[in-house]
């Protein structure tokens, strides 16, 4: 593709250590990396981050088998449910798998190790608290897997203050007795690790997702974490514009005077979400111009005012000077996570360390 996403390691490793100085001692960094590290890239932002976390989570098997195949140590759990068409998967690839159901005893191949998801309110997956009884005997039975770990997962953590975290944290500790105390307990994604330091929810390890790359949870600016990424495409073509001629599909964006419109050779194909045409800045030199008109799928076009750029001229669509992920969010009206994980896989990513 006609463009490039970088990721600054320098700041990846600053949003380890902003998470770490909120942590308790002895609390487990669980590194979640799953979608392609959220845009980021995979098996690069996992090799940069291994020696600086003790475990790293992905959402589905071939995640982790990816990152066993890149050379990932570190212990790796899936969330998803296990399948009969991927349990071998699991053992083979020395992965943790994730059971959400008493069915998936049966499921697992002997030699697996597995955690219990307890499904506390988020109503998604995981035991649910009337079955955790059940599901607590049924693990001395099969002592051909091995059970290493307990977890919960917040449905409001991303709005400070909220009760229902307090009621999820309840349900979780009501059921915790029925299993070994010495599980490795967690239930703090970003949210919680953030806006709840004055629960008691750390527990033995934390999985923060987002505040990784630079955001915090939901609509909440985190002043110490820094955006990793910066994407970058260039100019294709530039031509003048009169004041009052229109641009792209629709002809929805006039120029507001004389000047020149260049073609960006960046879409929605790409990641631009198309909602946010003619609403968002590019940067060129460090100086910020208006996306104008509609973005089509392999093109974006950006006014440059009374600058007549020359064709191959660099342009950062996201981050550095440019808008950052959380301002494209907020223009529509979702999170930063949509925005740097609809970045599209082919495009290269390239680390700067």
């Amino acid at each position: 593709m006609n463009s490039t996403v970088y990721v600054h390691t320098a700041k990846l490793l600053n949003n380890v250590s902003a998470i770490k100085r909120r942590l308790n001692n002895n609390v487990k960094f669980m590194a979640v990396v799953k979608d392609d590290a959220y845009g980021h890239g995979l098996t690069q932002t996992a090799n940069r981050l291994e020696s600086s976390v003790d475990w790293f989570c992905v959402a589905r098997v071939d995640e982790g088998v990816l990152l066993r195949k890149s050379g990932i140590k570190c212990p790796i759990l899936v969330f998803e449910c296990p399948t009969h068409q991927t349990s071998t998967l699991f053992r083979d690839y020395h992965l943790t798998a994730t059971l959400t159901h008493r069915s998936t005893f049966d499921i697992l191949e002997d030699g697996t190790e597995y955690q219990i998801n307890i499904d506390s309110g988020m109503r998604r997956l995981g035991v649910l608290p009337e079955e955790a009884s059940e599901v607590a005997e049924l693990v001395s039975k099969y002592p051909k897997l091995t059970c290493t770990g307990i977890y919960t997962h917040f449905a409001k953590s991303d709005d400070p203050g909220n009760p229902e975290v307090a009621y999820q944290l309840k349900k979780f500790n009501e059921v915790r007795p029925l299993f070994d105390a010495q599980l490795l307990t967690h239930t703090a994604n970003t949210g919680a690790i953030f806006h709840y330091p004055d629960h008691d929810l750390q527990f033995d390890a934390v999985r923060p997702g987002v505040s990784l790359y630079g955001y915090g949870a939901g609509e909440h600016v985190i002043d110490d974490l820094e955006p990793a990424i910066e994407w970058k495409s260039f100019l294709m073509q530039v031509k003048p514009i009169k004041k009052g001629e229109s641009v792209s599909y629709g002809w929805r964006w006039q120029a507001p005077t004389d000047g020149y419109i260049a073609a960006v050779p960046t879409g929605y194909a790409a990641g631009i979400p198309r909602l946010l045409s003619s609403s968002i800045e590019y940067a060129i030199n460090g100086e910020r111009f208006e996306q104008a008109g509609t973005v089509s799928m392999d093109y974006s076009m950006v006014f440059l005012r009374e600058k007549q750029f020359n064709v191959g001229t660099e342009v950062t669509l996201l981050g550095g000077k440019a808008m950052h992920a959380k301002e494209w969010a907020d223009k529509a009206q979702t999170i930063s996570y949509e925005i740097t994980t609809r970045l599209h896989p082919a495009i290269k990513r390239e680390f700067l360390d």
